[in-house]
């Protein structure tokens, strides 16, 4: 299903493999939950999974990456690890989401279900419509 929305998706933001999805993947449920919701918009061709690491280390090919490209922040919980990442580089992303912000409760196991996931691939995916429109 790369290159676009899943089968009866009302809107998406297809074509855009241009936008850099960079993900918390800390240890809990929610770092989890932010890091598969990235690799599923990744394979529904939403944008292109990038090493947040990568840049939180500066080095200057991500670096430079992420200030040529628009990018997703996808955070685990309100610490906001990734958003601060990216700022500390001088980026702004065009879309921030925070999985605890979507009712999802953070705890220390890493147990989640593919609704959790599919509820932040969602806020991900309407937050890139609405910049598009």
């Amino acid at each position: 299903m790369a290159g676009c929305c899943a089968p009866g998706e009302p809107t998406c933001a297809c074509g855009t493999k241009d936008i850099l999805l960079l993900a918390c993947s800390g240890g809990s449920n929610v770092g989890q939950i932010a890091n598969d919701a990235a690799k599923a918009l990744d394979g529904y061709g939403q944008g292109s999974m990038y090493c947040a690491i990568g840049v939180g280390a500066q080095l200057p090919g991500f670096v430079k990456d992420v200030q040529r490209k628009p990018c997703v922040a996808i955070d685990g919980c309100g610490t906001g690890c990734v958003l601060k990442t990216l700022e500390n580089v001088g980026v702004k992303p065009a879309v921030h989401v925070v999985v605890t912000e979507l009712g999802i409760k953070k705890h220390g196991a890493f147990d989640h279900t593919n609704d959790d996931i599919a509820k932040v691939v969602g806020a991900v995916v309407d937050a890139l419509a609405v910049g598009q429109t």
